[in-house]
């Protein structure tokens, strides 16, 4: 199973992952988690759940890793390729940052849909999607549309949400702990990062009406987390459990 989260930075991705992965755990359910297209939030790597992460690690091994996907050709007819090619970017640089991180990513996802078990993509396919829009040359809902159509489709895809001054604020308090270097190389700043709170509703809309298994939480409630935990827990961990 995939479940997949997308939202806003600040809006409380990494505290639903690790509620998610605690509630599963009393359950005696084993889940990796898969940071998607960036690096592992600062502090949120912390070995102080039940998760297993894969995927993109830490700044050696994301420089070790991008050389040889810069230097590859990406297949044509492949999910990364198609997902690139559907939404050009403005920036050469960031068109070369978006190829590593999105290759990357469709990995993972590709591992994930051939293994047993329950996979948490705490930024997935749809997080990679929003980021392009927010830095394309000429955004279109028409090509994110497009783009959904060939997108695969995770098991369940949690959408998280928080008003925006509280998304100001907790990013403003992130940049403010984080060390400098991974401001420089990772973040896109405050603005932009509001900026894609708006696109990820967008997006979200756009989801919504082509019929995606979309669940929608308020990153500013604690109590909407554990509706939402309990939720995910009853439909689907307690069933298989018991078959």
């Amino acid at each position: 199973m995939i479940i997949e989260l997308f939202g806003p930075p600040g809006a409380g991705k990494t505290t639903l992952l690790r509620g998610l992965c605690q509630g599963m755990a009393k359950q005696g359910i084993n889940v990796k988690t898969v940071n998607g297209y960036r690096l592992i939030e600062y502090g949120s790597a912390q070995d102080d759940g039940p998760e297993v992460r894969h995927g993109i690690g830490r700044i050696g091994k994301k420089i070790a890793t991008s050389a040889p996907v810069l230097l590859s050709t990406l297949p044509k007819d492949g999910v990364a390729a198609r997902l690139l090619a559907s939404i050009p970017l403005r920036s050469r640089t960031w068109s070369w940052r978006m190829k590593v991180d999105i290759a990357q990513l469709c990995e993972s996802w590709r591992k994930a849909q051939e293994s047993e078990g329950y996979f948490i993509f705490e930024e997935g396919l749809i997080q990679a999607l929003c980021a392009l829009v927010l830095l394309a040359r000429s955004p279109s809902i028409d090509a994110v549309r497009d783009t959904l159509a060939f997108l695969p489709r995770p098991d369940v895809l949690i959408q998280i949400d928080a008003p925006q001054e509280t998304l100001r604020r907790r990013l403003m308090d992130r940049h403010a702990a984080q060390p400098l270097i991974e401001v420089l190389l990772f973040e896109l700043g405050v603005e932009r990062g509001l900026k894609q709170a708006n696109i990820s509703r967008e997006v979200g809309e756009c989801l919504r009406q082509g019929g995606w298994p979309l669940i929608k939480v308020n990153g500013a409630d604690s109590h909407d987390f554990d509706k939402i935990i309990k939720r995910i827990l009853g439909e689907h961990v307690n069933e298989t459990a018991v078959a």
